[in-house]
């Protein structure tokens, strides 16, 4: 029985020892595969430098620009959400104090982050990273025209059994395809692909500049298990 047993023993190991060399080697190429990303996204972003040099047309030139540097920041939030990608569960406030220096970094935009202590699951916290950075990529471009050092306000709530985030910069305003049912643009589109993902709401209005809005649920909380072998009521 004992030797039985010592043999069960040694193959769970020898199993659990192969799980941990073949999740070793998934994490490995998960890796490279990222390397790989922020690579071609960087050569893509040079090689439309090269060709917006080339160009003598303003109107391509500017489209260039702003494809440079839609490619620019989308490289760098690669780089960020990659490194929150293992995590189950995400505080929101250091999750958008980091996202806001990488905004900083790519738009040249003075980002500020007024956030209350809220976690949701890392799925959502990305689909609204992405969103903030094309909320930034659109400010830098409308409401500053590219010029550095604009403001960018953001802001996220609990209210109730929703998350209220809303992004607000200090330009002109709003143009009449940014607000809902607009045609829009690519920036736009993706945002309003991820407000269906996330079943919200997204409402624009001007108030000293533009300002975004996404009321969404937060995920319901998963479920705990009592893992004590104590009676629940023990007498």
């Amino acid at each position: 029985m004992f030797t039985g047993a010592a043999n069960a023993d040694t193959g769970l190991a020898r199993e659990l020892s192969s799980a941990r060399a073949r999740l070793a080697s998934q994490e490995r190429q998960i890796q490279e595969l990222n390397h790989r990303v922020a690579n071609s996204l960087q050569l893509a972003a040079d090689m439309l430098t090269f060709e917006q040099l080339r160009s003598r047309d303003p109107s391509a030139q500017a489209a260039l620009e702003a494809s440079r540097a839609r490619l620019v920041a989308v490289g760098e939030l690669h780089r960020y959400l990659y490194d929150h990608a293992d995590r189950p569960n995400v505080e929101l406030r250091p999750f958008l104090t980091g996202l806001c220096q990488a905004v900083a970094a790519t738009t040249g935009l003075s980002c500020t982050i007024d956030a209350d202590a809220v976690t949701v699951n890392g799925d959502m916290a990305q689909q609204l990273a992405i969103a903030i950075n094309e909320f930034a990529i659109n400010a830098a471009k409308h409401a500053y025209n590219g010029a550095p050092g604009g403001r960018l306000d953001i802001t996220c709530r609990r209210d109730g059994a929703e998350l209220v985030l809303s992004v607000a910069d200090h330009g002109p305003g709003l143009a009449a395809d940014a607000r809902p049912g607009g045609a829009g643009g690519l920036g736009m589109s993706i945002v309003a692909a991820i407000v269906r993902d996330l079943r919200g709401a997204l409402s624009v209005r001007s108030d000293d500049g533009a300002v975004f809005t996404i009321r969404a649920p937060l995920p319901a909380a998963p479920a705990t298990f009592n893992r004590s072998f104590r009676p629940s009521n023990p007498d």
